[in-house]
């Protein structure tokens, strides 16, 4: 049981309805030439591929290393939120909102929190890479790549010393979990060079092959003490006739 100190985090996607179903699956109408801004907006924040989560932090957490999430007006500290972060070398769609900035809730409490938001992203599927107009940075070639953006890594704004160390960590407590299958851990995790930047995880195709019969797959992890989670239902992740992951 999590006690009021400890980081909660929870993924709209296990939870939320089909807001992508119906007519506003466009990506298997249009050529991705002709999307807008706004559908590319709702494939990279809210459909099939990616899952919008929130996570709530105790704002002296944050305050121990440094300015608390949403804080402000302190050095290397700067608002969650923003353009859409890409995958790491691959070019970000700027302009777009959707990681909403961090904000102190319930100040005049006892245990004041600070709340952010962020999104679990499947970056290698062909929608994602045909909406950025990119590829997935060759170290990642032949592997699942799924990103957390606006989510602070350690709790706290800017880059540690320690930052090797944490992403070496995050392989440990990652997980791509397929129904029925036996769970993959990543092989390779990065950073990208902003302090909110998204965290980057491959997961070899070698060691997991997905098809659409697999159904589901729940991919977990933790930053800190936030865990987060994001189920993806792959019936719904077909791109012109095909699996895209």
């Amino acid at each position: 049981m999590h006690t009021r100190r400890e980081l909660l985090a929870i993924a709209a996607g296990l939870a939320a309805g089909r807001l992508y179903a119906g007519n506003s699956d466009f990506w298997n109408k249009k050529d991705p030439s002709e999307w807008s801004s706004q559908e590319i907006e709702q494939l990279t924040t809210k459909s099939p591929w990616s899952k919008e989560v929130a996570a709530s932090v105790p704002a002296e957490y944050g305050r121990r290393g440094g300015p608390s999430v949403g804080s402000g007006g302190g050095p290397g500290s700067p608002p969650v939120g923003g353009p859409i972060p890409g995958v790491g070398g691959i070019g970000g769609i700027g302009g777009i909102g959707g990681m909403g900035g961090g904000r102190p809730a319930g100040g005049g409490g006892r245990n004041p929190v600070d709340s952010f938001k962020g999104t679990i992203r499947w970056e290698s599927a062909k929608p994602m890479l045909d909406a950025m107009k990119s590829r997935v940075p060759e170290a990642f070639t032949n592997h699942y790549v799924i990103s957390v953006s606006g989510i602070p890594l350690s709790g706290r704004y800017g880059r540690s010393e320690d930052e090797d160390t944490n992403l070496d960590r995050l392989k440990g407590v990652t997980f791509l979990e397929p129904r029925g299958k036996r769970d993959l851990q990543p092989g390779i995790v990065q950073q990208q060079a902003s302090s909110t930047g998204s965290v980057l995880f491959g997961f070899s195709k070698e060691m997991l092959m997905l098809t659409e019969n697999d159904k589901e797959v729940l991919f977990s992890t933790t930053f800190g003490r936030v865990n987060l989670k994001a189920k993806f239902v792959l019936k719904d992740m077909m791109y012109h006739g095909q699996l895209a992951v």
